[in-house]
């Protein structure tokens, strides 16, 4: 009888999966010593990257949660702030409540010093309000030289040199520096300290190359508290009720030679004083004083 031929399994049919596990074991036996490891180099290890994982998520997970802290932040706060509501976190309200605390220190420690002499009547006052470049050129080119051309002591060509003068309220020093460069010693009084600062370096150059005998110095004092027995020229700028207290002290200490030269406003009482009136520079002479009425005293 005829034996029939085995059937050969398709080229392209798929074999089960138990065979393919036992030729996969029957493979790994077959290896060589030296070629094993290599194969167990190569199966992943699922327990050492389980291992590892949570450190990594850790540290992934701790700028996450920094950056969430971060975005919420410690709770804002309202500060009240002038009349207004302010919504700041706490540092931040520290940070403008001691920034508007040095504001106000520094605009204070600026302004108090313009603001005291309108308000005590110790230190009283008109307001630094600078005299213009031609006012100080009338008042040295023109009103005092003619003055001092009528004295019999005055030097041939320099009627003003040597000739003392006080300045009421120096301001920035304008008046003091420029009688001193026409040979005058010059002395300003003026009571805000910021003033007087800013006059000593505006005023030093000039100074520095004043002719003889002429000499410039601004002190920070009260010029309601300078004597005037020894001054020859006296330069006021004042407003009406500090003039007739200024004018009081002027005929209690001046000497009888002494001439008072007010800066746009005029010197109650001594109009019959008036000697010259120049683009608003009035120069009043002392030596006409027999010529003065009585004046009432002044009650402060």
């Amino acid at each position: 009888a005829v034996r029939p031929l085995p059937r050969r399994p398709h080229p392209h049919a798929r074999r089960p999966a138990a065979h393919a596990h036992v030729r996969a074991r029957e493979s790994l036996g077959d290896m060589a010593p030296a070629e094993a490891p290599v194969a167990a180099l190569a199966q992943p290890d699922v327990g050492a990257a389980a291992a590892v994982a949570p450190p990594v998520a850790a540290l992934l997970a701790e700028p996450a949660a920094a950056a969430a802290e971060g975005a919420g932040g410690p709770p804002k706060k309202k500060v009240n702030f002038l009349g207004m509501s302010i919504s700041a976190r706490e540092e931040t309200a520290k940070k403008l409540l001691i920034g508007a605390g040095a504001v106000l220190l520094l605009v204070n420690g600026i302004g108090i010093p313009f603001v005291v002499p309108r308000l005590t009547a110790r230190y009283v006052g008109a307001p630094y309000l600078p005299m213009k470049r031609n006012a100080v050129d009338v008042l040295f080119e023109r009103v005092l030289p003619t003055w001092a051309a009528s004295r019999s002591s005055h030097l041939p060509g320099q009627p003003l040199a040597g000739l003392r003068l006080l300045d009421f309220g120096a301001g920035d020093g304008r008046v003091v520096a420029a009688a001193a460069s026409r040979g005058m010693r010059a002395v300003g009084y003026e009571v805000n300290p910021w003033l007087v600062l800013w006059s000593r370096l505006r005023t030093r150059p000039t100074l520095a190359m004043a002719p003889a005998p002429g000499s410039g110095e601004l002190r920070w004092a009260n010029a309601w508290d300078a004597d005037f027995r020894d001054v020859d020229v006296l330069t006021v700028y004042g407003i009406p009720g500090v003039m007739d207290r200024c004018a009081e002290k002027c005929e209690a200490e001046l000497p009888p030679h002494a001439v008072v030269v007010s800066h746009h406003f005029d010197v109650p009482g001594w109009e019959r004083m008036l000697v010259a009136d120049i683009e608003g520079l009035k120069l009043y002479d002392l030596s006409r004083r027999s010529q003065l009425r009585r004046r009432e005293p002044v009650v402060e």
